[in-house]
């Protein structure tokens, strides 16, 4: 990661955990003084808005950017050839292994700890969809009859069942809402199983568990504000005092009411229930607060009507789209473009003194170069055979040297250079007698060489001048080394041919890898 990418995410953060905690506070201002419907319905649209505030924060700019300075270029270092940065080149201690704590490292941790967090809280409301599930599977279809369900206000569709043990009355459920009693709710009088059955079904028409699923998936996201989570558990608080103004506003009496919560709470209050995904009527933290605010006279049950709805929504997006607007974002300025260090111009390079005139000399005959030695084959049988590259033999030319598993393959190898080590030895002989003739015409050479010098020198010693005796001198001495170097080069290439074979750049060897070390001293094998 990038500094620029790691400040981009840090700031993305710290602008989320801003604009959650005003949207929760903008909340808390519309939640005042108002019904508990209003109230419930400020705490939703705030949830609605931090669901939403991700989505264009990461897709549209702020309204102004930071502008931060470039990364610092290092300069461009003259180039040099690689020899001499081999050459030169000093062994670079490297750091021991160890854990580095820097910004990115840091960065990354708070990046794993978030999505620890949404794992685990994600968790959470799957095990309660499970458990939940699972209520529903163990539970009956009602047994009640028509005439006891009449009178109860109407909702869209729903599924009410009893439960076999203690838990409920809750209900849950998005697309088809499911009101699960418990099964004492079989006895019990018919005041209290209307009270019951009108708050659930209050829940119901106004579509609180798909609220309660948003708060759930905005804690989710932003855990580790604290505001949120309280603003969680103020919209469950409200969601359940909306319903209790529902059923009082259906025109049953509020003592009645309140005794028949109280009722329902002291007989499967203590009965703990997957309630992250479900509301619970007669949940213990609020009940003291609902049971005042049913008996209080002052009390608002007013309901939200649709252009309450539309005024909150639209609150809630302009809210969004200011935080948006408002946030800022950062940019980086471009580096420069780098420049090369200029490199000091050469000095030039000295003058060449000019090469003095060599004086005539008898000419020497032109001898034809030696052809190149023919291969050497050496063929050694055996069992085990394997691929072996050499790099030099013994007078320094590189020889590769090839082993096959196959005897056949050995004999054709043998038969294709057979004709090209044949035509090598013809040439190795023909250059034979070229020596021999130079060695007999070598001492008619010598002796005409030494007259032409020392005619040269009795020419010379006639002459006064000392610089153009000097001249001649020099002359005379550099054709002298001349004319040793070529005898001393002939006598090399006979002491070869009366060596043996010479093995030139890239010839192939075929051999065995038991006589591997050796392979330069089997100059005598036979090669058939």
């Amino acid at each position: 990661m990038s500094d620029l990418s790691m400040l981009r995410a840090v700031l993305f953060a710290a602008e989320l955990f801003a604009g959650s905690s005003l949207i929760v506070v903008l909340a808390r201002l519309l939640a005042t003084r108002r019904s508990a419907s209003a109230r419930h319905m400020a705490w939703s649209a705030a949830f609605g808005a931090l669901l939403l505030l991700p989505l264009p924060m990461a897709a549209l700019p702020g309204a102004f950017e930071i502008a931060l300075p470039a990364p610092p270029q290092a300069p461009v270092a003259q180039v040099v050839a690689v020899s001499d940065i081999v050459a030169d080149a000093a062994p670079v201690p490297q750091p021991a292994p160890g854990f580095v704590l820097d910004a990115a490292t840091i960065a990354y941790g708070a990046l794993g700890l978030w999505l620890a967090g949404v794992i685990v809280i994600a968790a959470r409301g799957v095990a309660s969809f499970g458990a939940l599930w699972f209520l529903r599977r163990t539970s009956a279809a009602h047994p009640f009859e028509a005439a006891e369900l009449d009178g109860l206000p109407p909702a869209r569709p729903y599924e009410l069942r009893i439960a076999k043990g203690r838990h409920g009355p809750i209900t849950w459920g998005v697309l088809r809402p499911v009101i699960l009693l418990p099964r004492a709710s079989l006895f019990w009088p018919s005041e209290r199983l209307e009270a019951v059955l009108r708050h659930e079904l209050a829940h119901v028409r106004r579509h609180d568990s798909l609220t309660q699923t948003m708060s759930l998936a905005a804690c989710a996201l932003y855990w580790p504000n604290p505001l949120v989570w309280l603003a969680r558990a103020a919209q469950r608080r409200e969601a359940e005092m909306a319903a209790d103004d529902a059923v009082l506003a259906d025109g049953m009496m509020p003592s009645d009411y309140a005794g028949a919560l109280l009722e329902v709470a002291a007989e499967v209050g203590k009965n703990r229930l997957p309630a992250a995904m479900a509301l619970f009527m007669a949940a213990p933290p609020a009940l003291s607060e609902r049971v005042q605010a049913i008996l209080s006279p002052s009390q608002m049950r007013k309901g939200v009507t649709a252009m309450d709805i539309l005024k909150t929504a639209a609150i809630a997006l302009l809210t969004t789209g200011a935080l948006v607007a408002a946030r800022p974002s950062l940019a980086q300025d471009a580096p420069p473009a780098p420049v090369a260090a200029e490199t000091p111009d050469t000095a030039p390079a000295p003058p060449v003194p000019p090469v003095p005139p060599v004086p005539d000399v008898a000419p020497i005959p032109n001898v034809a170069p030696a052809p190149a030695a023919a291969p050497r084959m050496v063929v050694m049988h055996d069992r085990s055979y394997r691929i072996v590259r050499k790099t030099h033999d013994s007078h320094g030319n590189h020889v590769s040297v090839i082993t096959v598993d196959d005897p056949k393959m050995v004999e054709a190898e043998m038969a294709r250079v057979r004709p090209e080590i044949e035509r090598a030895m013809a040439q190795v002989k023909t250059n034979e007698v070229v020596i021999r003739r130079i060695k007999l015409e070598q001492p008619r050479i010598d002796a005409e060489v030494q007259r032409a010098m020392a005619q040269a020198r009795a020419a010379l010693a006639q002459v006064d001048d000392a610089k153009v005796r000097a001249k001649i001198d020099e002359a005379l001495a550099r054709a002298q080394k001349r004319l040793d170097a070529e005898q001393a080069r002939l006598a090399h290439e006979q002491a070869d041919i009366d060596k043996g074979v010479k093995v030139g750049d890239g010839d192939v060897v075929i051999e065995n890898d038991d006589d591997m070390d050796n392979d330069t001293d089997t100059d005598k094998d036979d090669p058939k």
